[in-house]
């Protein structure tokens, strides 16, 4: 008997042929053999029902073998290409604008603005027949790179100019770095130890120091403090950490040493005694120390707002514009849980109504002046702050102010305030304007007739402290002309109006060096000026300048300016000398005079493209605006003003680092 397979081997000439089905079902349950009849043998002779199941295919699929050819091996190097892409562009995804990386053909993507290469990829100029050209919508910092990649390719360079190029490269290097690492921590508390102990002036230079401030209260930095907390709540904290009976907190003990610092401060001025300097650093090393160690969630408080507004005061003071806006930002948000921005409480019969009123008032104008010199959004919105102006005439004149400054960034400045249209945008600041040249009227009116006050004493820096007043609020004022769009055709992209307010407020600078140098006594009035007066407002008159004097090549211009920075050589001398501002506005008049020096008197619209001199192909009445005029089809200011602004931030951004250039 032939087997099975046998059988159909023979059938089919000895190739084995694919079995059509299964055994029956009842036999696989049985495990005997079926010859696959339907019905099978063995189901007719037991009499069982002969049933198949579905036959399972077990054929698999036929592979095609992947030949790896020279076609397959070009798509793996465009996907890795891809690959590489995607990682530099998600490397660079946190760089500004106009800083991405341009070293992959990828990314060379054009736009409105011309990416500046980093300097050691600039192309060097080896002959005069290919010079180095300057990007028209760039800022200071491409005009900086230009001139000291042009001049250094130049033979003719004294040893000064060679100084002066190599200080003008590293400056360039350090404005293309944008993501350096900002150190946020006050300078003077950098090298003490969390356990070292700190210690409080004697008890006699205290009491003293509280009874002169008690007894001068109408003079104005005694006035200043007054406006965070009234001297009799300062002193009773004074008294609560000399004489502890009881635990005091650490707000107790930021409040009691900044207070005392603010005093000793006047006090030296005032007096000339030069032996309270030491309690003078101790207690605002103090404050700093115990500001630095505090915890991240504080209890909602008057006093702790109080504190937290100290040690924006003293970041603004270090020119550490960053830390100040986190101390100001966490008392704005208690000022909110408190309810201080509200005026359904202004009905408080303790007298304790009007020092919230200050103490808000005093955190607003941090907020609003850190707001525009940072170029972030505020942390108080105005429709939500209904609580009332401050009585006293020269507080409510200082919030008014800081509205405004809130209104400049918001409504001129802000991404959506640069996005509207530059007829509305001009209307916005003409009007801002106006309303800003009513109070620096005031301020003026103010500075000519101050009150009398009682006694012979008089306060000498009361004078110097409105000037001071009056070049802050002509800052404010020149950066709002800024945004006033100029006739179509002009040969620069600053209004003349804007350009006067920014001389008239290099002039008030000098007449304040002038009145800080004359009073001998206050040694760190140099510095309290630069920071709050130049760095902190933002001071734009330069930046306004230093553009008008580069699209013209007015050498009257830079005069000016020279003669700014020369002025802030004063704070060298002092004890916490502030050099980086006279460092930076000195490089960058060195920078435009070397242009000037090379190309002569302004002759725009003159100039030979063809000429030899690389100089003479850069259309500088570009510079501060872009290539293609300032207005765009849809009648919108292009990115001009937009660069103009946060190029100046970067600029002033170095101010807050200790960055050697």
């Amino acid at each position: 008997m032939e087997s099975r397979g046998d059988a159909m081997n023979a059938s089919s000439g000895g190739r084995r042929l694919a079995i059509p089905r299964r055994s029956c079902d009842q036999c696989r349950s049985r495990k005997v053999g079926c010859d696959r009849a339907s019905p099978c043998s063995n189901c007719v002779s037991t009499k069982l029902t002969c049933t198949f199941g579905t036959v399972a295919s077990k054929a698999a699929p036929t592979k095609q073998r992947v030949l790896i050819s020279a076609t397959y091996e070009r798509k793996i190097d465009e996907i890795a290409e891809g690959l590489e892409a995607v990682k530099v562009l998600l490397q660079n995804s946190h760089l500004p604008i106009g800083h991405e990386r341009e070293d992959h053909p990828l990314l060379n993507i054009p736009a409105s603005t011309v990416r500046a290469q980093p300097i050691s990829e600039l192309p060097t100029s080896t002959s005069q027949q290919e010079p180095v050209k300057w990007d028209h919508s760039a800022q200071v910092n491409e005009f900086v790179k230009t001139v000291a990649e042009d001049r250094a390719s130049r033979e003719d360079q004294g040893v000064e100019e060679s100084d002066v190029l190599a200080s003008l490269r590293r400056l360039a290097r350090t404005l293309e770095d944008s993501n350096v690492l900002r150190d946020l921590s006050f300078p003077e508390t950098r090298g003490i130890k969390l356990q070292d102990n700190v210690s409080m002036p004697p008890t006699e230079a205290a009491v003293r120091a509280l009874r002169w401030a008690r007894d001068h209260k109408p003079f104005f930095r005694i006035e200043a403090v007054s406006r965070i907390l009234p001297l009799e709540k300062f002193t009773e904290i004074c008294q609560k950490v000399y004489f502890a009976v009881d635990e005091y907190s650490q707000i107790d003990f930021i409040l009691a040493n900044s207070y005392l610092s603010y005093i000793f401060s006047e006090y030296i001025a005032a007096t000339g005694n030069h032996d309270y300097q030491d309690y003078y650093t101790r207690c605002r090393q103090n404050a700093q120390v115990i500001l630095s160690r505090l915890p991240l969630i504080l209890p909602a408080s008057i006093e702790t707002v109080a504190a937290l507004t100290f040690g924006a005061s003293y970041a603004i003071e270090s020119s550490k514009a960053t830390l100040a806006w986190t101390y100001i930002s966490n008392a704005a948000n208690l000022c909110q849980t408190l309810g201080l921005h509200r005026g359904a409480n202004q009905e408080r019969d303790d007298g304790s109504q009007e020092a919230r009123v200050n103490l808000f008032w005093m955190v607003f104008l941090l907020d609003k002046s850190l707001s525009l010199r940072l170029g972030r959004s505020s942390n108080f919105r105005d429709a939500e702050v209904t609580i009332a102006l401050p009585s006293d005439p020269n507080i409510r004149r200082c919030s008014q102010t800081s509205m405004i400054q809130g209104k400049i960034y918001e409504q001129l400045y802000s991404p959506a305030g640069l996005a509207v249209f530059n007829i509305e945008r001009g209307a916005m600041a003409q009007a801002l304007a106006s309303e800003l040249r009513g109070i620096i009227g005031a301020t003026r009116i103010a500075c000519l007739n101050p009150p009398p006050i009682p006694g012979t004493e008089q306060d000498k820096m009361r004078a110097v402290y409105f000037k001071i007043e009056i070049v802050k609020q002509l800052s404010l004022l020149t950066l709002i002309l800024r945004a006033v769009p100029v006739p179509p055709g002009s040969l620069t992209t600053i209004t003349d109006e804007c350009a006067a307010v920014a001389l008239e407020t290099l002039d008030m600078h000098q007449q304040c060096m002038a009145a800080i140098e004359e009073s001998k006594d206050d040694k760190s009035m140099t510095n309290r000026y630069l920071n709050w007066g130049i760095l902190h407002t933002p001071f734009v008159p330069f930046s306004v300048l230093f553009t008008r004097t580069v699209q013209l090549s007015d050498g009257v211009d830079l005069l000016y300016l020279e003669r700014f920075s020369e002025s802030l050589k004063l704070a060298g001398s002092s004890a916490e000398s502030i050099t980086h501002p006279y460092r930076l506005y000195k490089l960058l008049c060195q920078a435009a005079r070397l242009y000037i020096k090379q190309n002569g008197p302004s002759t725009l619209g003159e100039t030979d493209v063809g000429s030899a001199d690389p100089w003479s192909v850069f259309d500088f009445a570009s510079f501060g605006d872009e290539v293609d005029g300032g207005v765009d089809g849809s009648g919108h200011l292009s990115h001009g003003l937009s660069h103009w602004f946060y190029g100046s931030q970067q600029l002033m951004g170095l101010l807050d680092d200790d960055v050697t250039f």
